[in-house]
């Protein structure tokens, strides 16, 4: 059969209402672009062990972008496909931009070492390190408290992130794109509603240029995109058909060719098969 086109979708907000499932009605539709003709690609900031759990009642092959793109696996098999790391030697001057900033920001190990955290507990608030005990409930592997980070030349990471109030993670995110080399989205926090997070990666793992490796790949003549945050604009600006879910960010909204319905009202099902139907014959 030959391939229709390609679809990358976020998934917090975009497949899911609430962070745990996909609903059913979702799930079967994807499944029948599928056997269609379609390749699905999920692209998400979250670390593959937590990614995994929603993802489990799919049962078609599709691409699994974690962490904006660090990794990039074909599903179920969990084959990588495609590594973006961010070297250690960015982490002095992480350092240096975060001087004044409350709390600390925490080193992601990687899906192949379970996922465990690298932090500095003695730069932590007792607030902060509650919060970072709901994020370790989330992965495989015990993390690994550390005086401080120091890493052998050449180690590299999928993940660097940090979290606080709005005010100071927007402030932050152009002092860390300042370093050089690095990506950067700043969005709401999945996990604790009152927070931001910064994401920062190597320059090449973000959304938009995980689409672009999937389209060096596969050569889709037709490509769609749908999200719902911040991190989802490069993959947006990939496209050639773009759908933002209601709710998104204003500069989100102006990315796309299409504002879906809310995910707790199957809004992508809709948006989907309008995308489609813009589809070249």
């Amino acid at each position: 059969m030959a391939m229709k086109g390609l679809i990358t979708l976020d998934i917090d907000g975009t497949l899911t209402p609430e962070r745990h499932s996909i609903p059913k009605e979702v799930i079967d539709y994807l499944h029948h672009l599928v056997d269609e003709g379609w390749e699905v690609a999920l692209l998400t900031g979250r670390v593959f062990s937590f990614a995994k759990g929603p993802l489990k009642a799919l049962d078609f092959p599709y691409y699994l972008a974690v962490q904006n793109g660090a990794d990039i696996l074909h599903m179920a098999e969990k084959k990588q496909v495609h590594r973006r790391y961010l070297g250690a030697d960015k982490l002095s001057q992480l350092d240096a931009v975060y001087l004044g900033t409350p709390e600390d920001y925490i080193i992601y190990a990687g899906y192949e070492r379970g996922d465990f955290c690298y932090f500095r507990p003695h730069r932590l608030s007792t607030e902060f390190r509650a919060y970072l005990k709901k994020l370790e409930a989330l992965v495989e592997a015990p993390w690994q408290p550390v005086d401080e980070f120091a890493f052998a030349e050449g180690e590299a990471f999928p993940l660097i992130k940090c979290a606080g109030s709005q005010e100071v993670m927007e402030a932050l995110t152009p002092k860390i794109r300042s370093i050089g080399g690095v990506a950067v989205s700043c969005i709401h926090d999945p996990i604790d509603p009152s927070l931001y997070l910064n994401l920062i990666t190597h320059e090449e793992a973000n959304k938009g240029g995980a689409v672009r490796w999937l389209k060096s790949k596969l050569s889709p003549a037709y490509t769609i995109a749908a999200g719902d945050d911040r991190n989802d604009i490069p993959m947006l600006e990939e496209v050639d058909f773009a759908i933002a879910m209601e709710g998104a960010p204003q500069d989100l909204l102006a990315a796309a060719d299409l504002v879906a319905r809310p995910a707790h009202k199957l809004g992508i099902i809709e948006a989907l098969k309008e995308a489609i139907r813009h589809a070249p014959a």
